[in-house]
């Protein structure tokens, strides 16, 4: 009985962590940079109204509302483009071996099993293109046996053709003739679908 083991990729662990904390660090520095504009709004509006002699304002609403908001825009538009960069840069790096591995795929699927799928040393998916890899390998065995008793078969078929033409039958050909196709039937047998 053969178990189809599933396996789960992840991307590798030094990448998360280093994606995580650049999400971290760019979330701190929003709110940092929320926290300093507001605070520079503030005193700048605070400090006009200290210099003015008339004070028209009847809530602290109406006064930090507006420092509030346009501070929360600035900050979040800085955040926005930090966060956009990341996303870019992440999606730069793995579009590449993402996409060295959908041409591979194709390329086995178009019936090309000469090549390997390669990526760089340190790509996140290493583990999935070795192991696309090594069922490139096991299909190419696979075809490469079925030639191997094409080969058997063609023989053992000449051979019966030239003996029935010849008016002499041996069954030692017949015998021959049907292992050769027991044996291809067990090559047919291992693919599934």
């Amino acid at each position: 009985m053969r178990f189809n083991i599933r396996k789960i990729y992840f991307i590798k662990k030094d990448f998360q962590t280093r994606f995580i904390l650049r999400f971290v660090a760019l979330a701190t520095v929003w709110a940092a940079a929320t926290v300093m504009l507001f605070a520079y709004f503030a005193e700048k509006k605070l400090e006009r109204l200290r210099l003015s002699s008339h004070f028209d304002i009847t809530t602290t609403s109406e006064l930090l509302l507006p420092i509030t908001v346009s501070a929360h825009v600035v900050s979040l538009l800085m955040f926005a483009c930090l966060l956009a960069y990341s996303i870019h840069s992440l999606w730069r790096r793995l579009s590449s071996p993402l996409s060295l591995i959908k041409r591979g795929i194709a390329r086995v699927a178009g019936g090309e099993l000469a090549d390997e799928i390669s990526i760089k040393e340190n790509d996140e998916f290493q583990d999935l293109a070795a192991d696309l890899n090594e069922m490139r390998r096991g299909l190419k065995g696979k075809i490469d046996s079925l030639k191997e008793q094409h080969v058997m078969l063609s023989s053992a078929t000449a051979e019966l053709r030239w003996l029935i033409d010849e008016g002499a039958s041996s069954s030692v050909y017949a015998d021959l003739f049907q292992v050769a196709m027991e044996r291809m039937k067990k090559e047919l047998e291992a693919f599934h679908y």
